[in-house]
């Protein structure tokens, strides 16, 4: 469980009752991040069947990737706790993110399904890897300035129009081997829908279909806003002019200048980036995404 949100009432309160109902569920709280890796390997070693990571998608995406590194997924299952900050990946999952109690009790005793799993140079991501605009911007912007540039503004284009973003060229190389040379201003590669706090970055991914979802806003120049959230409506429409959608089960993206590529809230930068899906790699308590 995240340390920030340890002392929060309401989360003391889930706690309680889950272990009033009789769940056996053992609490540990990471100090730093390097508890965690501490408390997964403990947790195998004790026989642990079932781990709940308490937090948002970071905190999500480093136990996936310790259990997926130890060869363990197959063995045991995670189940997720929403005390993030935005929660993206409860969202896509329709995890409770109102009611802990709910979620808590959801990722103690619900049944874990095999999910898809992405994965980047070598690194795992459960959620949204993102790039384009920064890494390093999107985690030094301010919040009120996220909110005042609102949706797909924020998630798109806003960034780039109060930055001054230029865009990338490269190519993007699809899994028969086609070269597709462009531009590009921002990018999202989707295992799940949700990213920036709630902002539908892959409108059509799916935790369950084997593929990821490729979103990029192709363009030189700057475009207007009213377009992009158009298009978005539509993402595989052929007649889009900015917006390249594709679902596919791995490709290759290649920069002319090192690209700030965001796994799940990590920041990494390189210049060329290996994608491939693990279709159901990982098995996770996940709500009833039917509501």
């Amino acid at each position: 469980m995240h340390k920030k949100s340890c002392m929060r009432p309401e989360v003391k309160a889930a706690i309680k009752t889950i272990q009033n109902a009789g769940v056996d569920l053992t609490v540990r709280i990471p100090w730093a991040k390097r508890d965690i890796t501490t408390f997964v390997k403990q947790a195998i070693k004790e026989g642990v069947t079932r781990i709940i990571a308490g937090g948002g998608v970071g905190t999500l995406s480093h136990v996936a990737n310790r259990l997926l590194r130890k060869g363990r997924a197959a063995k045991v299952s995670l189940g997720v706790f929403p005390l993030g900050t935005a929660n993206d990946f409860a969202r896509g999952a329709s995890v409770p993110r109102d009611d802990l109690a709910a979620a808590l009790h959801l990722a103690a005793t619900g049944p874990a399904i095999p999910i898809d799993i992405g994965e980047v140079n070598g690194r795992y991501f459960i959620n949204v890897a993102s790039g384009g605009f920064g890494a390093e911007i999107t985690a030094t912007t301010p919040q009120k300035l996220k909110k005042g540039l609102g949706g797909i503004a924020y998630t798109l284009v806003g960034l780039a129009r109060v930055f001054e973003f230029k865009s990338y060229h490269g190519a993007y190389i699809g899994p028969d081997g086609k070269r597709e040379e462009g531009s590009m201003m921002v990018m999202a590669v989707g295992n799940n829908r949700f990213a920036d706090g709630g902002f539908e970055v892959a409108p059509r991914a799916n935790l369950q279909d084997g593929l990821l979802d490729l979103a990029v806003l192709s363009a030189d120049a700057l475009p207007p806003v009213g377009p992009i959230d158009t298009e978005l409506e539509d993402p595989t429409n052929r007649d889009d002019k900015f917006l390249r959608y594709r679902q596919v089960p791995s490709f290759t993206i290649e920069s002319d200048r090192p690209l700030h590529m965001n796994l799940d809230g990590e920041p990494v930068v390189d210049q060329h980036f290996k994608f491939n899906v693990h279709p159901g790699a990982l098995n996770v308590v996940l709500g009833n995404l039917t509501q």
